[in-house]
């Protein structure tokens, strides 16, 4: 089973990520702020991060880097989630090393399709 990790701090996109994931190979473990999130990857080791892009702290674009520049975090994917009215920055996107970006609200088959793709498992 493969462990995504969601970094958002709004509860409801918690449950509905949650929610979506329940009947796929995936764990959903969360996390409310960029601390947290960097924290729970050292103890969860994710295979992918779901980062809101405008996170508490340690923002996505920041925790997107921070995995590039670990070695034990190696390999972990991370898309960006952002809110329908946030504009994207796309040089900031592109120095970040995130792997796309998903945007608010979420449609749960795209999100299970694009992790999917990621992760290199076959999509239904």
């Amino acid at each position: 089973m493969r462990t995504l990790l969601l970094a958002d701090d709004n509860v409801t996109v918690q449950r509905v990520i949650a929610l979506t994931f329940a009947q796929e190979q995936v764990r959903v473990v969360t996390a409310s702020d960029g601390n947290q999130a960097m924290d729970r990857m050292v103890m969860e080791r994710p295979d992918i991060v779901l980062a809101g892009s405008t996170l508490p702290q340690i923002n996505g674009y920041q925790l997107s880097r921070c995995v590039e520049s670990k070695p034990e975090l190696k390999g972990v994917r991370v898309l960006l989630l952002s809110g329908a009215f946030e504009a994207i920055d796309e040089a900031r996107l592109a120095s970040s090393g995130a792997n796309g970006v998903i945007e608010k609200p979420v449609e749960p088959g795209e999100v299970i399709s694009r992790v999917k793709e990621l992760l290199g498992l076959k999509t239904d």
